[in-house]
């Protein structure tokens, strides 16, 4: 049984935090900030996932196996390198944010190593926003690029490309009285043939141009924002637990009526492409990615949400909170 080991002066080191979000049960390491997921005393089911600042375990593991790296995936902006991920087995998956930090992720979901760039405040935000995720995929969820909330117990999931508006939507639902499941990514299980919605980061992120036009009473129902890149941040509370799924809505802007439309016969590559994480490529999450297709599809609560031009968010939740109530 490996001991706690012990910090300078004989002092016992602080436990780990514990912590549950996107289906994982998390222990994360004194001195790592995690944002917008809190502490809590009851863990998931399945192996924890130990998140640990320890740069030197990071480079030995990576610099043993680089020779074998793929690059599976790389995010920029312009000429600027925003994101990499590269695979090499044994070590997993190594995500770079340059001015951020490098973060390992083991192959099995079951160890993130962190090793922050000197100076960088906001390096935390890159777990739950990438290395979790990743972690929950590597486990055996699957996680949507999409936003969710919970209303009348059951999670509304709003999925579609950059832009479209999940988060300001997100945020304007709350302000009709749902709680946030999560925000850009939403991990689903199906469990005992019940496809559930697991919640992620009480992290918030609005576009500037939808803060703008929030009034003070609008804002202040979201929490105290800061800002972080280009967007207004706030720090919801997240719902605890795990939500049954209860609509899936594919955001769309577009002149076409009518605006909310159940799709009857769902494109499964449609579904896929809503998918967060592109990093992982194995058989074996391949056919779990399909069986989530199915399942979403199975339920016939998939609907096709049409932003009309000069919508704003607020009146699209109106829109889909009397659709919801006239159903």
């Amino acid at each position: 049984m490996q001991t706690q080991p012990e910090a300078p002066c004989g002092r016992a080191l602080q436990p780990a935090a514990r912590r549950t979000a996107f289906g994982l049960s998390i222990e994360v390491e004194p001195g790592i900030d995690v944002p917008g997921i809190a502490n809590t005393s009851t863990l998931v089911s399945g192996l924890t996932t130990h998140v640990r600042l320890d740069p030197a375990e990071l480079e030995r593991r990576w610099s043993a196996a680089a020779h074998n790296a793929e690059r599976v995936r790389e995010l920029g902006d312009g000429e600027s390198v925003l994101l990499t991920v590269d695979l090499a087995a044994p070590a997993g998956y190594l995500l770079r944010a340059p001015g951020f930090a490098r973060i390992l992720i083991a192959l099995d979901g079951t160890e993130v190593l962190c090793d922050p760039e000197q100076g960088s405040l906001e390096w935390g935000t890159l777990l739950p926003a990438q290395a979790l995720p990743l972690a929950a995929t590597l486990k055996g969820l699957e996680v949507l690029h999409a936003s969710g909330v919970l209303l009348d117990g059951r999670a509304l999931l709003f999925t579609g490309p950059a832009g479209a508006g999940k988060s300001s939507l997100a945020a304007a639902m709350l302000r009709r009285g749902a709680a946030l499941l999560s925000d850009d990514t939403v991990a689903l299980e199906i469990r005992e043939g019940a496809l559930i919605a697991h919640p992620g980061a009480g992290v918030l992120h609005l576009r500037a141009d939808e803060h703008d036009r929030l009034s003070t009473d609008e804002r202040a129902a979201l929490g105290s924002p800061s800002t972080f890149l280009d967007k207004q941040r706030y720090n919801p509370t997240v719902t605890a637990s795990p939500t049954p799924f209860g609509e899936l809505f594919l955001l769309e802007r577009t002149s076409h009526a009518p605006p909310i439309e159940r799709i009857e016969t769902v494109d499964p590559f449609e579904l896929l492409a809503g998918t967060f994480n592109l990093s992982v490529r194995t058989p074996e999450r391949l056919v779990r990615h399909l069986d989530m297709a199915v399942a979403l599809s199975e339920t016939r609560r998939i609907y096709r949400l049409r932003i009309q031009p000069d919508m704003d968010a607020t009146q699209l939740a109106d829109t889909v909170h009397r659709f919801l109530m006239e159903r």
